[in-house]
């Protein structure tokens, strides 16, 4: 079978012009030149650059393009290992997930839980407790002598009214009468735990008769 090499040294020889000739007037390197002439295209930069070089010669040299590339696609069809365009090497997915891997992901998944978990714990039982008054409202005008303080806060913490202890439920809340006296009254509800950490929220009422 005639080879796209064949044709070009054909073409070449016949227009009595050395290789040397040929890379002066296409600035095609004479190495590659003389790669094409011997059907060794893996000797080009690549199987994309092999068909220009190709196209370029075959212009140069007076032929059909069309025809000389089909000759190059009819090796390349043939599978000439010369010809072939160079595999990539396979790239291997490094997060390829393996039966290691997934053990691994599962205790720190496990462990960013546990750590998780001890932090909530710690804010929640060693920050300051929470503390919610739902009467009386803040700078409000009273005729009565006593005032009705409602609420809830933390089960277990300990809530004071002016550092007088008040009892609370089991689930925090609270409920009792506190004397006021004419005139401006400041109430100071605290709520403490176990750490010493302290929620205060303040009333002020006026009795006015």
């Amino acid at each position: 079978m005639t080879t796209v090499g064949e044709i070009l040294r054909q073409a070449r020889e016949n227009k009595k012009l050395t290789i040397e000739a040929v890379e002066k007037a296409t600035k095609i390197r004479a190495k590659f030149v003389a790669a094409m002439e011997a059907n060794e295209f893996d000797k080009l930069p690549g199987g994309t650059f092999s068909r220009g070089f190709i196209k370029n010669y075959a212009t140069f040299l007076g032929l059909s393009t069309e025809e000389t590339l089909a000759f190059f696609r009819r090796q390349m069809d043939q599978e000439d290992p010369r010809l072939l365009p160079k595999a990539k090497p396979e790239i291997k997915n490094r997060f390829a997930l393996t039966p290691q891997l997934f053990t691994g992901l599962s205790i720190a998944a496990l462990l960013l839980t546990f750590f998780a978990y001890l932090i909530f714990a710690y804010f929640k039982y060693a920050g300051a407790p929470a503390l919610l008054v739902s009467a009386p409202a803040n700078n409000i005008v009273v005729s009565q002598q006593q005032i009705e303080v409602t609420g809830k806060t933390d089960p277990g913490a300990t809530l004071t009214i002016n550092n007088q202890l008040v009892d609370t439920s089991e689930n925090g809340s609270f409920d009792v009468t506190v004397p006021l006296q004419p005139g401006l009254n400041t109430l100071n509800i605290v709520a403490a735990n176990k750490f010493h950490r302290q929620t205060t929220i303040t009333r002020n009422l006026r009795l006015e008769k």
